[in-house]
C-alpha cells in the first residue's frame, strides 16, 4: 500500500481497495456506539442514578465525518448533558461525570457486541474518556473519545448558522484554544460529511500518506493533527476544483504543494462564524496574526488546528518536497502531474502561494513574504465572469491570473502595503529581460520589413508601469510613414501584420536566452499577438504589435494635442476605440507620471479584479464579460484624484473607495480633459453625445471615442460589496476603515441641463438614513433633557436642533447634527462664555454614564481650547444607525425665550448683545432658532440650490489653500438666498442660472454688501448705530440675519474661492448645449 509506487491513474483503485475501512467493521462499530448512547440515555437522569439526563449523543471524529481509514480510525462520541448550563459548568464537573461514565461503560460491556473487543488505554487526556473498539482479527480498530459537553447549539436546523452570541459567549468564557470544540461536533461533522465522495477519497489518500511517511511517535508528539490535513484538503478542492469528479493525483499534488508553503498558510471559513459580531471580529483578527500556518476550525474559532507555534510542519514540508518524482505524480506520458490553480494555491514550481519561482540565474529569488496570505474560501454559487473582448487592452492571449498570492479578504489592513511589495510588484530582472526582447524584435522589424516604423512607443500595462508579477501585457506601437491618415491604417493593416509575422518567425532564434516566442490564435484584427515566455513557463508577457498612423507626431512632454487631431479622428467615421493605438503615448504618460503608491494601489485593484475573473473559467456568454481591467486602472486614478491627491495614503482607504465606486457603476461618469476638451465645437458635440449614453461611462483620457467602462459590472459589484465586510478593512479598534469621499460623477463635468438630476442622484440625503439620524438626534435630545443636571439646580430650558439637518440643506453622506442646549444657569450673554467649560464637562460625564445603560456608544473629540464652546462626539449604535453620526452640543443663554412663529425678537435682546460681545458672532448659538427658520421656510428648489453650492464649496475646500481659510459655509448659504431673492424669487427657477448667479457673486466678492432686517433694524438707535458701523467695514460684508455681530464675509480667503468660481463658470455645468455660457440673473453685489 505504498502510495509512492501507485501510478497516478491507479490512485482511485488504491483508495477503494486498500484505504476505505471494511463495511462489516464499520457497521459493527456503529451498532456498538449506538447501543452505548442508548444505554447512557436510558440510565441518565433517573432517580438514584449519578449520571445527569442525556439530551443527545453525536458521533464525530473521522468516523462521524466519513473520513475513517482502514486499519485505525478515531471517533468522538459527544454526550450532551442537561446539567451543563454554560461552558464553565462543563469545565467544573467534567471529571466527575467521566468517572461515572466509565463505571457505566464497564457495566454495559458485560454484554459485548459480537466481533468487537473493548479496551481502556492509559487516560492521558483530561476531559475525555478514551477506549478502543477492535475487530477480533485486530486488523481494524476505532479509538473512541467519550466527551460530555454543554449543548450550546440546541436543535440546529439543517444549513442554519449559529447565532453570533454562541461564539461571543464562548470567547468570554476564558477558554483555551479548542477547549470546548466538542460542543460544535455537529458543525464539524456536517462541514466534512456533506462533501462529494471523491473529495473524501482524496482526504483518505492524504491521511494515508501522512501515516506512511511519519512515525507514530512523531505523529503523537510533534506533528499537526490529521484533522488539519483534512481541512487543508477541503480548502485545496474548494479553491482549485470544486467539482465532484477530478484527478486524485492532481488534488494530492495540490495538497502537498500547500504543505510545502505552510509558512504562508492562513485558512479559515465563515460558514458558522464571521465578522458581524464585534467580539468575534476582534478575536478573529488576533487569530489571524498568529504564527503561520493558521488553519481555523470552521466550527470553533478558538481552535487553530494548524498552530504554527506548536507543530513541526517543516518535517511534513520536507517530505512533501521530496516526493514529486514518484510514480503517483507522473502521467502516463511521463509528464509531471500539475496541481490545481486558484486563489491562495501554489502553482507548479512556486516559492510561495501564487507567485512563480525565479529560477533563471539572472533573475534571483523573491524574498519570503511577511504578509498574511489568508484565504477565506468562498461559499455559494457566483455568477460567471470573464475578461471583456474590448479593443487591445482587454484582449488576452491566454486566460491567466498572475500574482494570485492570496485572497484579499483576509489580509489585515496594516499588511496591504507589504503584500503588494512581496507578491504583486513584478521582478525587475524579468522586466529587464522583456526590454531586451522587445529591443530585439524592433531591431528585426526595422532591418527587414518593407514598411519601416518612423518611431516606436511602448504601451499596455508594461508601458504604464502597472504590470503585475507573473504575466503582463505590452503594446508595441509602430508608427508607419506609409499611413497618411486613419483610413490608411484601416485599409492596409492586415497585409503589414502578415509581413511582420513572417519576419519575426524567421529572425527569432533564441535571440534572448531563456525566452521563447509563441504565436497564439489571432483574435484582434488590428494587432499581431504573440507571447514571450520564460523557459520554465513561470513568467510571461503578452505582446500586441500594432502598426499605427502617427496622428500626433513627436509631442513635447506635457503638451496637449492640437484640437484638429481629434476633430480629424471624429470625421474619420471610426468605431469606438478603433484607433486608440494612435494615442498610446498619451495613455502611457497619463498613468506613468503618477506617484509610486498610487501605482501600488492600481496593482492591488487589478489583483482583486483578476481574482474575481478567475472564479469561473467555464463557458460564458459574451454578455457576461467583465469590463477591461484598464477601466479599473482609470477608476483608481479618479478615486485618488477626487478623494486624496497625496503621495502617501492609507492603502485600505483607497481600495475601499474604489470598491464603493464599483458598486455605484450605474451612476459612473468619469472623464478627463487633459488631452481633449469642450473648447473645440466638434469635440464638445461629441462629448455631449457620450454623456447622454447609458452609465457606466469611463472615457479613455487619450481617446474620446473609447468608453472603457463597457462590460458587465454586476459580478464586480457583488464581489466589491462582499469584500467590504472582510478583515482587510478592519482597523485596530475593530472599526471599518472609512473610504475617501468620492462621488461617481463630478459637478464640473455635468451638463447644465442635468444639474437637477445631479442634485437628486448625489446630493439629496437618503430618506432612510435621514430617519435614522433624526432618531439618533431625538435620543440625544431626550438624554439632554432628562439625564443631564438631574441632581443640580441647573435646568435644561429647551434643546434646539440646528445645523444643515435642521435647516433642510444637509448633503448625502454628511451625517452631522448641531444641538443647542439652553440652560437656566445662564442669565446673560457673558455668563455663557464664563461657565460653558464647566457645563460641557458635566454633559460629557453624564453622556459617558448614559452610554453604559443605552444601546449606543460615543467617541469624544478632544478640544484644543482651554474654554471650548462645543462638545463634539460621534455616536454609534447597532440598533439605530448604519453609520456613525457626528454631534456638536453647544450650551447657550436663552436670550430669545419662547418665540412666537413669525414674530420679531425684542430690540433689547440685540442691545444687550451689542453691549456684551467681544468677537464677531461670539453668541450666535443663542440665535439658532432664527438662523434655522430663515432657511427652513424657503422653497424646496432653493434648498436644492443651497446643496449644490455647498457641494461645490466643499470640493473647493479640498484644494491646497496655503495660509488662511475659505469663508464659512454658512456665508455661502446666505449668498445663495440673497441671489434667489434678488433674482426674482421664482420657486421653479432654472438650476444652472441660479448656480451661475452665485458663482458670479463670488467673483465680485470685493463689492459684496448683504444684510437683512427681518429680525433687527435701525429703528433702535443703539442697533442703528451699530449696523452703520458694520456696513462701513471693508467688503465683503454678509451679516447674519439672526445676529448682527456676525459678519460672515470678514477675514477669509475669498480670492481663492473666486478663482475656483471663475474656473467653474467656464466648465460644462455652466455652458449651454451650443457651448454658450449660461447667463446669471441680474443681481447687484450690494443692497
Amino acid at each position: 500500500m505504498d502510495v509512492y509506487r501507485a501510478p497516478a491513474a491507479a490512485l482511485d483503485k488504491l483508495v477503494a481497495g486498500s484505504l476505505q475501512p471494511p463495511g462489516e467493521f464499520v457497521r459493527a462499530a456503529r451498532r456498538a456506539l449506538g447501543a452505548l448512547v442508548c444505554a447512557l440515555t436510558e440510565r441518565g437522569g433517573r432517580p438514584g442514578q449519578p449520571l445527569p439526563r442525556v439530551l443527545k449523543g453525536v458521533k464525530g471524529g473521522s468516523s462521524g465525518r466519513g473520513t475513517a481509514l482502514r486499519g485505525g480510525c478515531d471517533c468522538e462520541l459527544v454526550i450532551f448533558l442537561d446539567c451543563f448550563k454554560s461552558y464553565e459548568d462543563e469545565r467544573a464537573h467534567r471529571a466527575q461525570i467521566l468517572n461515572e461514565m466509565r463505571t457505566l461503560l464497564e457495566s454495559w460491556w458485560r454484554d459485548p457486541v459480537p466481533g468487537l473487543s473493548l479496551k481502556f488505554p492509559e487516560q492521558d487526556m483530561s476531559g475525555v474518556l478514551r477506549f478502543r473498539l477492535a475487530s477480533v482479527d485486530l486488523e481494524n480498530w476505532m479509538d473512541v473519545s467519550l466527551v460530555p459537553a454543554f449543548d450550546v447549539l440546541g436543535q440546529l436546523s439543517s444549513g442554519a448558522k449559529p447565532k453570533p452570541q454562541v461564539y461571543a459567549t464562548l470567547l468570554r468564557s476564558g477558554c483555551q484554544g479548542g477547549e470546548h470544540s466538542a460542543c460544535f461536533t455537529e458543525l464539524q461533522r456536517n462541514f466534512v460529511n456533506t462533501r462529494p465522495a471523491k473529495l473524501k477519497n482524496l482526504i483518505l489518500l492524504v491521511k494515508h500518506w501522512f501515516r506512511q511517511v511519519c512515525p507514530q511517535e512523531a505523529r503523537k508528539e510533534t506533528l499537526p493533527p490529521v484533522y488539519a490535513l483534512e481541512l487543508l484538503t477541503i480548502f485545496a478542492w474548494e479553491q482549485g476544483c470544486g467539482k465532484d469528479a477530478f484527478s486524485l493525483a492532481q488534488g494530492f499534488r495540490t495538497v502537498l504543494g500547500l504543505i510545502q508553503q505552510y509558512q504562508h498558510l492562513c485558512v479559515f471559513w465563515t460558514v458558522n462564524y464571521g465578522f458581524e459580531d464585534p467580539t468575534v471580529r476582534q478575536f478573529l483578527r488576533r487569530q489571524l496574526e498568529r504564527p503561520r500556518p493558521v488553519i481555523l476550525d470552521p466550527s470553533d474559532p478558538t481552535w487553530d488546528v494548524g498552530n504554527g507555534a506548536a507543530w513541526h510542519w517543516d518535517m511534513l514540508a520536507q517530505e512533501a518536497e521530496s516526493c514529486y518524482d514518484h510514480l503517483c505524480f507522473l502521467q502516463g506520458s511521463g509528464d509531471p502531474v500539475q496541481p490545481w490553480e486558484g486563489p491562495g494555491l501554489p502553482r507548479a514550481g512556486c516559492s510561495s502561494l501564487g507567485h512563480p519561482i525565479q529560477r533563471d540565474p539572472d533573475q534571483g529569488t523573491p524574498e519570503d513574504s511577511r504578509s498574511l496570505n489568508a484565504v477565506r474560501p468562498r461559499t455559494g454559487n457566483k455568477q460567471p465572469s470573464c475578461t471583456a473582448p474590448s479593443p487591445l487592452e482587454a484582449a488576452s492571449i491566454t486566460p491567466s491570473v498572475p500574482g494570485m498570492a492570496s485572497h484579499l479578504s483576509q489580509i489585515p489592513t496594516k499588511e496591504l502595503d507589504s503584500f503588494i511589495q512581496d507578491h504583486l510588484k513584478p521582478s525587475p530582472q524579468f522586466q529587464e529581460q522583456v526590454k531586451r526582447a522587445t529591443n530585439v524584435i524592433l531591431r528585426c522589424l526595422r532591418e527587414n520589413c518593407v514598411h519601416k516604423p518612423s518611431r516606436v512607443s511602448k504601451g499596455g500595462s508594461f508601458g504604464r508601469g502597472t504590470n503585475l508579477r507573473g504575466g503582463r501585457d505590452v503594446e508595441l506601437i509602430l508608427f508607419l510613414n506609409c499611413f497618411t491618415d486613419y483610413k490608411d491604417q484601416r485599409d492596409h493593416c492586415a497585409e503589414i501584420l502578415d509581413e511582420m509575422r513572417a519576419q519575426l518567425e524567421s529572425c527569432w532564434q533564441d535571440q534572448v536566452p531563456g525566452l521563447s516566442l509563441k504565436f497564439p490564435e489571432q483574435n484582434v484584427p488590428e494587432a499581431l499577438q504573440f507571447q514571450l515566455v520564460t523557459a520554465a513557463l513561470e513568467s510571461w508577457m503578452d505582446v500586441s504589435l500594432l502598426p499605427a498612423f502617427d496622428a500626433m507626431g513627436q509631442l513635447n512632454s506635457g503638451t496637449k494635442p492640437k484640437p484638429q487631431v481629434y476633430s480629424t479622428l471624429l470625421d474619420s467615421g471610426c468605431q469606438e476605440g478603433e484607433y486608440q493605438a494612435c494615442f498610446a503615448e498619451l495613455r502611457r504618460n497619463f498613468v506613468n507620471t503618477r506617484p509610486a503608491k498610487l501605482k501600488n494601489l492600481i496593482l492591488l485593484v487589478k489583483h482583486w479584479y483578476l481574482q474575481v475573473a478567475a472564479q469561473d473559467k467555464g463557458d460564458r456568454p459574451a454578455c457576461a464579460s467583465l469590463p477591461p481591467v484598464y477601466a479599473l486602472e482609470l477608476l483608481t486614478i479618479f478615486a485618488w484624484e477626487q478623494g486624496c491627491r497625496k503621495d502617501r495614503f492609507n492603502m485600505a482607504q483607497g481600495l475601499r473607495t474604489i470598491l464603493r465606486l464599483v458598486q455605484q457603476h450605474q451612476q459612473l461618469c468619469v472623464y478627463w480633459t487633459v488631452n481633449y476638451s469642450i473648447e473645440d465645437p466638434a469635440l464638445r458635440t461629441h462629448l455631449l453625445g457620450q454623456l447622454r449614453k447609458p452609465r457606466p461611462l469611463v472615457l479613455d483620457p487619450a481617446d474620446p471615442t473609447w468608453n472603457v467602462g463597457q462590460g458587465n459590472w454586476e459580478l464586480l459589484a457583488q464581489e466589491a460589496a462582499d469584500l467590504e465586510t472582510q478583515a482587510c478593512f478592519m482597523g485596530k479598534d475593530g472599526m471599518t476603515v472609512e473610504p475617501w469621499y468620492v462621488m461617481p460623477a463630478l459637478l464640473y463635468q455635468t451638463p447644465a441641463g442635468d444639474l437637477d438630476k445631479f442634485i437628486c442622484d448625489f446630493l439629496q440625503p437618503n430618506r432612510q438614513f435621514l430617519a435614522q439620524v433624526n432618531k439618533a438626534v431625538d435620543t440625544i435630545c431626550s438624554f439632554l433633557r432628562e439625564n443631564c443636571f438631574r441632581n443640580s439646580p441647573i435646568k435644561v430650558l429647551k434643546v434646539v436642533k440646528g445645523g444643515s439637518s435642521a435647516k433642510g440643506t444637509a448633503l448625502r453622506g454628511r451625517s452631522d447634527a448641531d444641538l443647542v442646549v439652553f440652560l437656566s444657569c445662564f442669565s446673560q450673554f457673558t455668563e455663557q462664555g464664563n461657565k460653558r467649560a464647566e457645563i460641557i464637562s458635566e454633559i460629557r460625564a453624564q453622556l459617558e454614564a448614559c452610554q453604559r445603560e443605552q444601546q449606543f456608544e460615543v467617541k469624544f473629540e478632544i478640544s484644543k481650547w482651554d474654554n471650548p464652546r462645543v462638545l463634539s462626539f460621534s455616536l454609534k449604535s447597532q440598533t439605530m444607525l448604519d453609520q456613525s453620526v457626528d454631534f456638536d452640543v453647544l450650551p447657550a443663554f436663552d436670550a430669545l425665550g419662547q418665540l412666537v412663529s413669525g414674530s420679531r425678537p425684542s430690540s433689547q435682546v440685540y442691545v444687550d448683545l451689542i453691549h456684551s460681545y467681544n468677537n464677531a458672532g461670539e453668541y450666535s448659538t443663542c440665535f439658532t432658532e432664527l438662523q434655522r427658520d430663515f432657511i427652513i421656510s424657503r422653497p424646496t428648489k432653493l434648498k436644492s440650490l443651497i446643496r449644490l453650492v455647498k457641494h461645490w464649496y466643499q470640493q473647493c475646500n479640498m484644494m491646497p489653500k496655503g495660509k488662511g481659510s475659505l469663508p464659512p459655509q454658512h456665508g455661502l448659504e446666505l449668498l445663495t438666498v440673497y441671489a434667489w431673492e434678488q433674482g426674482g424669487r421664482d420657486p421653479q427657477f432654472n438650476m444652472a442660472e441660479g448656480f451661475r448667479t452665485v458663482l458670479e457673486l463670488v467673483t465680485q466678492y470685493r463689492q459684496l454688501r448683504i444684510y437683512w432686517t427681518i429680525n433687527y433694524n435701525a429703528e433702535d438707535k443703539t442697533i442703528g448705530d451699530f449696523l452703520k458701523l458694520q456696513l462701513q467695514k471693508p467688503r465683503p460684508i454678509i451679516l447674519d440675519p439672526a445676529d448682527p455681530t456676525g459678519n460672515l464675509g470678514h477675514n477669509a480667503r475669498w480670492d481663492l474661492l473666486a478663482k475656483e468660481a471663475a474656473a467653474c463658470i467656464s466648465a460644462l455645468c455652466c455652458l449651454g448645449r451650443d457651448g454658450t455660457p449660461i447667463q446669471p440673473w441680474p443681481v447687484k453685489a450690494a443692497v
